[in-house]
């Protein structure tokens, strides 16, 4: 007898040894963690065991935050079915390469250390494609190949990261549809479906919890006795200390540790659905839901280990708060936090992006010089076939302040154009420490006349990148600057959408950021204010909305033409300048004091051009 007919031997006199068990009491007798311990379901874990291989049951979703331990539940669920029920599995993913990669990395190692899974021979190995000798499968897929997923046949359908699926006019239907359906005429039908949510009112998953039963996890409160649900912004700690974190119940105001915490939830923690019905072990979903069920749960029910670095949990979570708001970026950290740890759908606060009449009431008398915390000035220029627009911004500790708008008129082909850029690029700025501050880096738009830009930036050196938006949608802000060797000039493509989220961030009154954005009242060489009510129109002309690319949401900027945005765009570029630069405020502020140390006795450098801006309200001015 061959070594294979052995194992297929073995394989089929246990299973006449071994009667079939339900899921859970199969996971607990057989499953062992990868340090040999023997299995055991988190309190959390219990229902959905049950309902996973009920056909009862129509379908489950679970809307759970990072570390809730779904991909091992999961992955002993494929082990079950192979080994007891000889089932097929489809596991869809945004995108192919993830499926190739969860099943290298996350199911398989679980599956080689079940042993009830050692004496079942493998027949085919491919990296989407897993086969055993008894009939079991595991076949994975992207949401993007649409042909692979029609050709399923399947017992269970297994779609994870359903919110990163993206959907275009020219799809052929609902993606996640088309993949639950290719469990029809089976005899067993298992839907799968979870995800970390996404933005509030684009949520795949929110939209299938919002079907079901909707089901949350409550425990009680070790003080009042209440059960119900915590939440991360029941986590209170003194201000700048998370160590001391603890939680606070919404209900009777008390306060109690981590560790009661964690046994409330171990001994009194159980799912109530949304009729407010406590769910135990094989309940069914209610009819009038379709038989789904619906789970959602956030971090503070963990009951697992947390990282060394922290005193216990709710020390981790409070650092994780702590971490959003410092972020460079708090929305899009605090959108992280949101989705995976409050396991809920990021509502943006940028819809209330700052107004032309909001910017134009705060702005201020200038100052006599540049405020004492600025350390470097940028400059962005766009040209267009009337005129060339330039922005100037003086980068601070956490402000930025614009020095200057101008849009110097006349045709690209007259050198006199061109001599009024550079008169801005030659000018200075006094600052307290008592040197003098000029462009240390320039990003010029070379979309339009690229050769020409090319030209005039070459006498600059390496205070010039020529700038090309990039066609991407999802560009970075900057991308590496590239010598162009024939040209003699150094060219980086940049993200316009990134760059003018950033700045639309730091206008908003309602985002909360790191940096901001103030401006100073000046009067132009016509007498006019620099920064206008037309002025901040074009600053904030374009609209702002996201979109699904690449399994993440991605800021898109639409301009409608009825106001012109060069203010927009330069502001955009010499944000762009800065981080080309790679702007560090400590290590520029050192080299500005130890210069103005080195200048000390001597006479304040001149400056020979005053610019063309003229003076502004007040006297003494940045300009």
């Amino acid at each position: 007898m061959s070594a294979q007919a052995s194992a297929l031997a073995a394989y089929l006199g246990a299973l006449r040894l071994e009667p079939k068990l339900p899921f859970p009491e199969w996971a607990t007798k057989h499953a062992r963690t990868a340090d040999g311990i023997p299995f055991k379901f988190r309190p959390y874990q219990v229902v959905p065991a049950h309902d996973m291989f009920n056909t009862e049951v129509a379908s489950i979703a679970l809307r759970q935050y990072s570390g809730a331990g779904k991909t091992y539940l999961f992955s002993l669920g494929y082990c079950y079915g192979i080994a007891q029920l000889r089932l097929k599995f489809g596991k869809m993913f945004p995108a192919e390469y993830l499926s190739t990669d969860w099943l290298r990395e996350k199911v398989m190692p679980i599956l080689r250390e079940t042993p009830a899974m050692g004496s079942i021979p493998m027949v085919t190995d491919n990296a989407l494609l897993k086969i055993w000798e008894n009939g079991g499968e595991i076949k994975g897929v992207g949401s993007n190949s649409g042909g692979r997923i029609r050709t399923l046949e399947i017992d269970v359908a297994d779609a994870d990261e359903i919110d990163a699926i993206e959907q275009t006019a020219v799809d052929e239907g609902d993606k996640l549809a088309i993949f639950l359906r290719r469990t029809r005429g089976r005899r067993r039908q298992h839907h799968w479906l979870s995800s970390y949510p996404s933005i509030v009112g684009d949520s795949k998953i929110d939209a299938q919890i919002e079907k079901s039963d909707g089901c949350q996890w409550l425990y009680e409160c070790p003080k009042c006795g209440k059960a119900q649900e915590f939440d991360t912004a029941h986590v209170v700690y003194p201000a700048g200390n998370p160590r001391e974190a603890v939680a606070e119940c919404p209900s009777c105001g008390g306060t109690f540790s981590d560790i009661e915490r964690r046994e409330s939830c171990e001994e009194t923690g159980h799912w109530s659905n949304r009729d407010g019905e406590r769910v135990t072990p094989g309940d069914l979903p209610s009819d009038k839901y379709g038989r789904r069920r619906g789970l959602h749960l956030n971090c503070m029910a963990h009951v697992g280990a947390h990282a060394d670095k922290f005193a216990n949990y709710l020390h981790e979570i409070a650092a994780g708060v702590e971490g959003w708001k410092a972020a460079e970026r708090p929305e899009k950290a605090r959108r992280e936090f949101e989705n995976t740890m409050r396991a809920r759908s990021f509502e943006p606060s940028y819809a209330e992006t700052a107004s032309p009449a909001d910017l134009e009431e705060s702005l201020t008398e200038p100052p006599e010089m540049l405020p004492a915390d600025v350390t470097a000035i940028y400059l962005g220029m766009d040209l267009n076939k009337e005129f060339i627009a330039v922005s100037v911004i003086a980068w601070g500790k956490s402000t930025l302040y614009p020095l200057a708008y101008e849009e110097i008129r006349g045709n690209w082909e007259r050198p006199s154009t061109w001599q009024a850029l550079g008169k801005i690029m030659k000018r200075k700025w006094k600052h307290p420490l008592g040197v003098d501050l000029g462009i240390r880096r320039a990003c010029w738009d070379s979309g339009y006349q690229p050769d020409q830009v090319y030209l005039r930036a070459r006498p600059f050196g390496r205070r010039v990148i020529c700038v090309k938006g990039s066609s991407a949608r999802a560009a970075p802000p900057i991308a590496t600057v590239q010598k162009k060797v024939s040209e003699r000039i150094r060219f980086m493509l940049v993200g316009p959408n990134e760059l003018k989220a950033m700045l639309y961030d730091w206008l908003s009154p309602d985002v909360t950021t790191r940096t901001k954005v103030k401006f100073a009242n000046y009067i132009d060489a016509d007498g006019m204010p620099m920064f206008s009510d037309l002025y901040f129109a074009g600053l904030t002309c374009e609209d702002r909305t996201e979109e699904k690319h690449g399994g993440r949401m991605i800021p898109i900027f639409t301009h409608d033409k009825k106001v012109r945005n060069e203010p927009l765009d330069t502001f955009a570029y010499a944000i762009a300048a800065a981080k080309a630069d790679r702007h560090d405020h400590a290590k520029q502020m050192l080299a500005l004091e130890l210069h103005a140390e080195e200048t000390k006795g001597k006479s304040s450098p001149v400056r020979k051009d005053r610019g063309t801006f003229g003076k502004s309200v007040g006297g003494g001015s940045w300009l």
